[in-house]
């Protein structure tokens, strides 16, 4: 495991598989008590998105880490990663070791973003020994996609725009990330509120520092994780997660259908659902305040 300090946030990286799993931290972590809050973001993102959004006092004190999906600039993979790849048990190989190797004998609370609360969930499933609850934030148990991201995974596939799908979202993802007003428009289209989204100034600097990630990310890697999310499929086992789960997303979420967030939060045994009116996809951008009081207030209700 690699450590370099950037402004008391600590870029750690643990290599498993011939994957290189990058997880932003506190410098600090070990003398901040209780369980650890486990960030993992969404699909391109990056796992600095996570710290710029937290409550000063939350990020200067909480025991935290924020933990990058697998291929994910700064993460990667190995060489001939492809879809078939993509399963619950390449994300429960990853996040374990970050609880064994970054974490031994703490506690987590995942909070987990689309993609990061469907990880969440699978880690609930393999490790009911160390993780205490899942914030599932426009999660999902399987990853079939509505809107512009179901475009973009059958884009990824060759099932949209055939063999050109794959160089379209290489373009988009150059431009993106080179010009900054374009990134945040192309993002906002998650987002229902767009000028909540457009107008936070913490939003701004999640996405400065998403575009930087971005910059070195390894496309092919990218493209084959987004044809292959597609195909995960867990809701076989969603009845097995005993541990408390809050189901939180916006009414209006163009990514997640919503007949599946409903049936998440009915089909966990202990599962609680919060859905914001006038918010889409974004939740933590869109409604930031009003969030982070919701979840923290849900861990001191359960833990």
């Amino acid at each position: 495991m690699s450590n370099n300090s950037q402004n008391k946030i600590i870029r750690s990286s643990i290599d498993i598989g011939g994957h290189r799993l990058v997880i932003d931290h506190p410098e600090g972590l070990p003398a901040r008590p209780g369980p650890v809050w486990m960030f993992i973001h969404g699909i391109a993102v990056t796992s600095a998105y996570w710290a710029p959004l937290m409550p000063e006092h939350f990020r200067d004190s909480a025991p935290w880490v924020s933990v990058s999906l697998p291929v994910h600039a700064p993460s990667s993979g190995p060489e001939g990663f492809s879809q078939s790849h993509v399963t619950p048990d390449l994300f429960n190989m990853l996040n374990s070791a970050v609880l064994d190797q970054l974490l031994p004998g703490r506690d987590v609370i995942v909070v987990g973003h689309s993609t990061g609360g469907f990880a969440g969930l699978c880690l609930a499933l393999a490790r009911p020994d160390r993780v205490l609850g899942v914030v599932s934030v426009g999660g999902f148990a399987d990853g079939r996609w509505n809107g512009l991201e179901g475009d973009m995974q059958l884009m990824a596939r060759k099932e949209k725009l055939g063999s050109f799908g794959p160089t379209a979202l290489r373009i988009t993802a150059w431009l993106t990330t080179r010009w900054p007003w374009l990134h945040a428009k192309a993002a906002s289209m998650f987002a229902y509120d767009k000028r909540a989204f457009l107008t936070d100034k913490p939003t701004k600097v999640a996405l400065r520092a998403m575009r930087r990630d971005a910059r070195i990310q390894n496309q092919d890697q990218l493209i084959a994780f987004f044809a292959g999310i597609r195909d995960v499929d867990i809701w076989d086992r969603v009845g097995q997660i005993k541990q408390p789960v809050l189901v939180l997303d916006g009414e209006h979420d163009p990514v997640i259908p919503h007949d599946k967030t409903l049936r998440l939060a009915e089909t966990l045994p202990n599962g609680q659902l919060l859905l914001y009116p006038d918010v889409g996809h974004m939740v933590m951008n869109e409604r930031r305040e009003d969030f982070w009081r919701d979840v923290i207030a849900w861990r001191t209700a359960n833990f």
